[in-house]
């Protein structure tokens, strides 16, 4: 017996040896074993294997633990020399992303250890900065660290008890969770070690991209000095998030493989491609997935390693074959169902050619029968919602998605929660991934945190997608680099100008339908028009971002009174910046922009002479809103008399090459009474 006991001592005395042979400085902490098992998930270090666990936790110290324990992004800023205001988000469509988004959160975290871990800890809303201050190297009191903690976990865009929501999972003296006394490094680990290697813990991380519209490079948003965005960058971001988080999913919100340059010569073909290399989970189908026919997008399917998600799309009044309503992944145990809805006026939208035998099922009916389907076989159901303005009504119809991944908004907003589901935006063109972490507890979602982590130019890049986008690109510019013409003067093509107001680039893209055609007036609609020029040399490529659509030339002949109804349509819903504000060329239009939609319509003139509402005139527009696209329905019953097979960039390049130098400007074509802006 005595000499059994000898060998149970010699063990334990090797166990404790053993346990502590990293650290030389914790055995005498009654907080020991919380401490290891943090070194042994990397979440501590320790310098010359020296952990000091009596020392105060510095405010540095304290994110890095955190944003380690919880899996949150480490934030790499953008350093400038000129002072930007900071801003974290933008509600207008129309907004963009510049380097006030990417700059430090404060003045005294620039280039100090642990940086990216404050970055994080902040980007998640769990700290603030006070004057523009973070004081990184300050002591943090228990009382500080337990409420960075609890919104972290249980998040910080609803009303919650943190310090009672806390004291329910945090097994640790009470004292320490509301103590004003500097905390000491061994209590910071005893707080979280109640979060490590816990088989009742669980974080699972949902990243998402929405409305990327084929844009591959990088590019410089209009007012930013910087460019931004590039799916190089966000399969980078990716690749270091599994390394840290397996346990995650990665969804796109539609939109994705079309509308720039390099996308449409090769029909989604590189979007596709790289989605493929970053690992995607699932992708809905957006309004503009419907933008080339429908084989290419059955080709593309084909392509993709992931699946096409369109619950309410139909073909002949049957579920395309290659299309699934939903996926179910299993994540760490919890079963995910994933819902794809598309906005069923998604055909309005696009050629009609491009949609020819397709339907969809009302959108909210189609998401209330998915989730009866799917509620039982799963833990958790998603929706990505590529529902423009009906993603926030969607909780409001339907209840019990637990979150609602919304794309066509084009905003960057914080989680929302909407009749118990959570609304997530993630932004566009590739400018961002958005990351929701849900912490669960016990099978139970206990709260989520959020961020928005903005692909900035100062980020890394993965070199073999890299390779991917140039060799795409390459082969693009050696079409589109030739020089067709020059322009005097800056050609306006920006969104708040072409869906706005008149705009000198439409006009002159106006002028040139009118010419190839020889009609009397033509129209553009402003959401054809999707990029400016600056003053000098036009190029193909030029051309092919300006005009990016298949858009055939198509005449009509129309009364003076079918081209009020078209000009009323396109001015009904000012000052929303839609896609149907129509440019005009030999004609003049005025509107009251106080009056009700479908009233404001003042008078319609060609050269200062009132259109006759009976008279026939002939118009030159595109296939696009001549087959009823943007519901301009009272095309439809007009008269095709010229139907040509060129493309509206066609008689753009044509036009061009024809004057050789354009100068256009604002000739007051259209006159706006009581604007918006």
């Amino acid at each position: 017996m005595l000499l059994r006991n000898k060998f149970v001592l010699i063990a334990t005395l090797l166990i404790c040896a053993l346990s502590f042979a990293g650290l030389k400085d914790i055995a005498a902490s009654p907080y020991s074993a919380a401490i290891e098992k943090l070194f042994a998930a990397g979440i501590v270090e320790a310098e010359n294997d020296v952990f000091n666990p009596t020392e105060v936790l510095s405010r540095a110290d304290a994110a890095e633990w955190i944003v380690k324990t919880f899996k949150l992004s480490t934030i790499q800023s953008m350093k400038l020399e000129e002072e930007v205001e900071k801003k974290f988000v933008y509600t207008d469509p129309l907004g963009v992303i510049d380097e006030a988004f990417v700059v430090p959160s404060a003045k005294d975290i620039v280039d100090i250890e642990g940086e990216e871990y404050i970055e994080g800890l902040i980007k998640v809303r769990a700290e603030e900065v006070v004057d523009g201050l973070y004081r990184p190297f300050e002591a943090v009191t228990g009382a500080e660290f337990a409420l960075a903690v609890a919104k972290v976990l249980f998040g910080v865009d609803e009303p919650i008890d943190y310090s009672a929501k806390l004291s329910q999972l945090v097994y640790v003296p009470a004292e320490l969770l509301s103590m004003e006394r500097p905390l000491r490094r061994e209590e910071a680990a005893q707080i979280l070690s109640n979060f490590v290697d816990n088989p009742d813990f669980k974080i699972i991380t949902m990243l998402a991209t929405a409305d990327i519209h084929g844009h591959i490079e990088p590019y410089l948003p209009s007012g930013a000095k910087y460019p931004v965005g590039a799916v190089e960058k966000m399969a980078y971001y990716v690749k270091t998030e599994r390394a840290i988080q397996p346990d995650l999913l990665l969804m796109d919100v539609g939109d994705a493989p079309y509308n720039t340059n390099v996308a449409n010569l090769f029909e989604g073909e590189p979007v596709i491609r790289i989605m493929n290399m970053m690992g995607y989970d699932a992708m809905v189908l957006g309004n503009h997935d419907f933008d080339f026919p429908f084989n290419v997008m059955e080709r593309n399917s084909k392509l993709a390693n992931f699946p096409f998600l369109g619950a309410n799309t139909l073909y002949l009044g049957e579920s395309p074959y290659f299309l699934e309503p939903y996926i179910i992944k299993e994540v760490d145990g919890i079963k995910i169902a994933i819902v794809g809805l598309t906005d069923d006026s998604s055909a309005w939208y696009t050629h009609p050619r491009n949609v020819a035998g397709i339907t969809f099922e009302e959108q909210y009916s189609a998401a209330k029968r998915l989730l009866d389907e799917v509620s039982p076989q799963a833990d958790l159901v998603v929706a990505l919602a590529h529902l423009h303005g009906g993603n926030r009504v969607l909780p409001t119809k339907v209840t019990g998605y637990d979150l609602i991944f919304e794309g066509g908004r084009d905003v960057v907003a914080f989680p929302e929660k909407i009749n118990g589901s959570w609304v997530i935006s993630s932004g566009k063109h590739a400018e961002l991934i958005s990351k929701t972490n849900l912490n669960i507890y016990n099978g139970e979602v206990i709260g989520i945190n959020f961020a928005h982590v903005f692909m900035s130019q100062n980020l890394p890049q993965d070199e073999e997608v890299v390779e991917v986008v140039q060799s795409y690109v390459s082969q693009l510019d050696e079409k589109l680099g030739t020089v067709i013409g020059k322009t005097e003067v800056d050609l306006d093509g920006e969104r708040g100008t072409v869906r706005l107001k008149e705009s000198n680039l439409a006009n002159a893209i106006a002028d040139s339908l009118r010419e190839m055609t020889g009609t009397e007036f033509a129209i553009q609609n402003g959401g054809g028009v999707r990029a400016s020029v600056p003053a000098g040399d036009i190029t193909i490529k030029d051309v092919y971002t300006v005009l990016p659509f298949d858009n055939l030339v198509v005449a009509v002949r129309a009364t003076g009174k079918q081209i009020w109804d078209v000009l009323e349509h396109g001015i009904s819903a000012y000052p929303a910046a839609a896609g149907q504000f129509l440019q005009v060329s030999g004609l003049e239009y005025t509107f009251d922009a106080s009056k009700p939609p479908y009233e404001r319509l003042l008078s319609v003139t060609s050269n200062g002479i009132p259109l006759d509402p009976e008279k026939t005139y002939t118009l030159t527009a595109n296939d696009f809103l001549t087959g009823g696209g943007d519901k301009f329905i009272m095309f439809l019953e007009m008269e095709k008399f010229i139907e040509t097979k060129s493309f509206l960039r066609d008689a753009f390049a044509e036009y061009v090459e024809r004057h050789g130098t354009i100068a256009p400007v604002n000739e007051g074509r259209i006159t706006i009474i009581n604007p918006a802006n």
